[in-house]
């Protein structure tokens, strides 16, 4: 996690963190962000959609699972 600053968002955004990989997404990286931001944070997983939820456009970027999650963002809770 040593270049995590390379993924911080812009201060405009709400997230804290995007487009990290997930082969960054581990135990040990997920302890070190939270202990750096000092808070509670939630991961929301980044990728292809679920198509089945096709129906309903505004779930569309919150309908990937963490399986088909090509990158993650950090978000406070």
């Amino acid at each position: 996690m040593s270049k995590l600053r390379d993924y911080r968002a812009p201060a405009n955004e709400t997230a804290l963190y995007k487009g990290v990989p997930m082969s960054k997404y581990t135990a040990e990286s997920r302890k070190v962000i939270r202990d750096l931001v000092g808070s509670t944070v939630r991961f929301v997983f980044r990728g292809p959609r679920r198509f089945d939820y096709d129906r309903f456009p505004q779930t569309r970027q919150a309908s990937c699972i963490k399986a088909n999650a090509v990158t993650f963002s950090v978000y406070l809770r």
